[in-house]
């Protein structure tokens, strides 16, 4: 059902100007030809989408690195989100890898101790590294964007090597359990929908453990980070095709002894918006600038 529900979700993607084979948000009917792309790593082997600026020996890139949901693909996710779309827009490489695969088929991120020996954040680390020195990418300039499942993978990763990431945007997938281990260091977007029924937006437990909604990550992030002062209130801006009217509000923290923090919250939108162009938009250069 998850599927069929992103497949009609990519259908309307397709159609704001984001298609599958690499064209932009441009006019309709408009193409580009598709980026190249290379594989990283051995055992799990990741897609690595190059920018037409890239150059071996040019000036280092940045990083976007996506995180798949459970059960979809990296390819999959790619697409809905439109990231290695923009990557010649805004000069960033695309890091695509894939989850492994539970006793149900479907592919995840280990965002537990307890609940698989993957280690993922292990797996993850090596991979961005490779990526990195093989490819002459900007190791300052490390970002994740995952949705679900991988939001949650985003902000593990983020806890756990804050000295190897710069930045996250987290959609429907905040910190699992606590988030005491998180220490100070990248930008965090934390984006997710109210009436989410998939991962609450308020939180709750998972696996016996607690989820922490999509405030309590915020505001977990605000004071790692520490962030001081009032948040700032922007918009409402119309990022859901799905939703009338202007949805989704931004609360941003931007006085911080580490990374801004912001929150933005989609007033009545699910766990798989329908996202416009502006949203995708406002996503890279929020986390990216």
């Amino acid at each position: 059902m998850k599927r069929a529900i992103l497949g009609l979700i990519l259908v309307g993607v397709v159609a704001a100007g984001c298609s599958a084979d690499g064209s932009t948000d441009g006019s309709a009917g408009s193409t580009t030809t598709a980026p190249p792309t290379v594989s990283v790593g051995d055992d799990r082997p990741a897609r690595l989408v190059l920018p037409p600026q890239w150059s071996g020996t040019g000036a280092q890139l940045p990083l976007v690195v996506v995180l798949h949901g459970y059960g979809t693909t990296g390819r999959i996710q790619d697409i809905y989100l439109g990231i290695s779309a923009r990557g010649g827009e805004f000069g960033f490489m695309t890091l695509i890898p894939d989850g492994t695969t539970d006793q149900f088929g479907n592919q995840f991120w280990n965002v537990t101790d307890a609940a698989t020996t993957v280690d993922d954040t292990a797996y993850l680390s090596e991979t961005i590294d490779e990526a990195i020195s093989d490819y002459n990418g900007d190791p300052d300039a490390v970002y994740l964007v995952g949705h679900s499942n991988g939001g949650f993978m985003a902000n593990r990763l983020a806890c756990r090597r804050p000295d190897l990431i710069a930045g996250i945007a987290a959609i429907a997938g905040g910190l699992f359990g606590g988030g005491n281990e998180c220490t100070a260091g990248p930008t965090v977007l934390m984006i997710q929908g109210t009436s989410d029924a998939t991962v609450p937006y308020d939180g709750g437990t998972f696996l016996g453990d607690r989820i922490l909604g999509a405030e309590a990550t915020a505001e977990q992030w605000v004071g790692v980070n520490g962030c001081t002062g009032a948040d700032e209130i922007e918009g409402p801006f119309d990022y859901d095709l799905l939703v009338r009217g202007d949805e989704t509000t931004v609360r941003a923290w931007d006085d911080c002894a580490a990374g801004p923090v912001e929150l933005w919250t989609m007033e009545g939108s699910g766990h798989i918006p329908a996202f416009r162009p502006g949203f995708r938009t406002a996503l890279l250069d929020r986390l990216l600038g």
